[in-house]
């Protein structure tokens, strides 16, 4: 077929698709609303007042003055007078809707007894979460009553966990959800029960091992590709073989950092091995800001502000815990923010949608501002999960995730009222 009636073809094929409402993709083509006379808060840009959000089809098609987007037939009008719009919130990790996640943090005697007692998982670099996933309505609502549309979910057990999945939290159907998979290789600094590795230390000499066996089976494919007769060929590494994307095409590789120490060991193996590496949980990274400003890198700061076990506040009496667990943990964010790094806030840790919210409440009382928390739970996450093109803001063309505020989006009395998702409204 020529170019010409391959064209024509193409054309006709896509006006069939129109009339019939259909997409190409084979979904039916999403309602058309216009969110009219809101203030505005794009984060791409100034807030302003009377502003309109018009949305077709699951994305943003215009947003600006309200007397300067013109309102189409179509459209189902939501009056936002007295209202703020702000993108919807990420959450960059997670380890929601996942059956048995293992606590981040283990707090009592009793917590460790019990997760002595379960087997520990195998590595399985290549492993991905979307399989596991069980997502749950209460689950997703609650995220949504404060404004958090989109998550990152990890796996939760494990030193090589698995790889990631980020989430639109549109409904209970996983795979209507995803908008990224995989995104992310997890790896923990956590031990092996009733086997190798057992200690910290060994642990750490096992991640840096397997790395060491991918370099060493990338470099053995190589050599084999150029001299396929006459050389037997490398022996098959499934484990190894999991980890080339991460060492060859720089894929992420995100290290669970539960305290100032492994912050300090991440940097390491992340140079060592040239990886595209981040860090996650990070809620001593403020005691690594010297270090962090030298090698910058993406910050994946959680809200829970539960010191680690590991943590010199906890062993010095239950004062001092609890002192750090109300003014110094939560202050981590706003330090950083002082230092001049950047980083995304998490759920990581947290139970639910309202504890997240109080974790964004006590990291402005702590000194971090409204406008660098916004920026962390939006365009900060979008950038580092690869997906800023799509979300983030409110933006022409990007993903209508939005919402809907009485006051101020972090304020205590403030009441979301209404979220987008895709394109579709829910109402609290």
């Amino acid at each position: 077929m020529s170019r010409f009636r391959l064209l024509v073809a193409l054309s006709l094929a896509g006006a069939a698709l129109a009339a019939s409402g259909l997409t190409p993709g084979g979904g039916e083509v999403g309602p058309t609303f216009a969110v009219r006379h809101a203030r505005v808060v794009p984060v791409a840009g100034a807030p302003f007042d009377k502003g309109t959000i018009l949305i077709r089809d699951g994305l943003i098609e215009a947003v600006g003055p309200s007397d300067k987007v013109p309102i189409p037939e179509d459209a189902e009008i939501v009056e936002a007078e007295g209202w703020t719009a702000y993108p919807g919130l990420i959450s960059a990790h997670t380890n929601l809707f996942l059956e048995d996640p293992r606590p981040a943090q283990v707090q009592t005697p009793a917590d460790l007894a019990a997760a002595a007692a379960q087997p520990s998982p195998p590595d399985q670099p290549g492993f991905r979460v979307f399989a596991e996933l069980k997502p749950r309505q209460t689950t997703v609502d609650g995220f949504l009553k404060v404004g958090v549309t989109t998550v990152l979910v990890a796996p939760a057990r494990g030193i090589f966990q698995g790889q990631s999945v980020l989430l639109n939290l549109n409904g209970q159907d996983a795979t209507a959800m995803v908008v990224k998979n995989p995104v992310a290789l997890h790896v923990n600094f956590t031990t092996a029960r009733g086997g190798y590795p057992s200690s910290l230390m060994g642990t750490i000499a096992y991640i840096r091992q397997k790395f060491l066996d991918a370099e060493y089976t990338a470099a053995a494919q190589a050599v084999y590709a150029k001299n396929l007769r006459g050389m037997k060929r490398p022996a098959y590494d499934p484990f190894a073989e999991a980890l080339l994307p991460f060492l060859k095409e720089k894929k992420p590789v995100v290290f669970q950092c539960n305290n100032f120490e492994e912050v300090k060991r991440a940097l390491l193996i992340i140079d060592e091995f040239k990886l595209n590496g981040f860090l996650t949980q990070a809620n001593e990274a403020w005691r690594a800001a010297e270090a962090l400003k030298k090698r910058p890198l993406p910050l994946l700061v959680t809200l829970d502000t539960r010191p680690p076990r590991t943590s010199q506040y906890v062993n010095q009496g239950e004062d001092l815990r609890k002192k750090a667990e109300a003014e110094i943990y939560p202050a981590n964010a706003a330090n950083l923010a002082k230092s001049g790094l950047k980083f995304a806030l998490t759920s990581l840790g947290l139970a639910d949608g309202p504890a997240f919210l109080k974790g964004v409440q006590g990291a402005i009382k702590a000194g971090l501002s409204r406008e660098d928390a916004l920026r962390a739970l939006t365009v900060q996450p979008a950038e580092y999960l690869g997906v800023a093109a799509s979300l983030g803001t409110l933006e022409a063309g990007k993903i209508a995730n939005l919402v809907l505020t009485k006051g101020e989006l972090f304020d205590e009395k403030t009441q979301v009222v209404q979220v987008f998702v895709d394109g579709v409204p829910t109402k609290f």
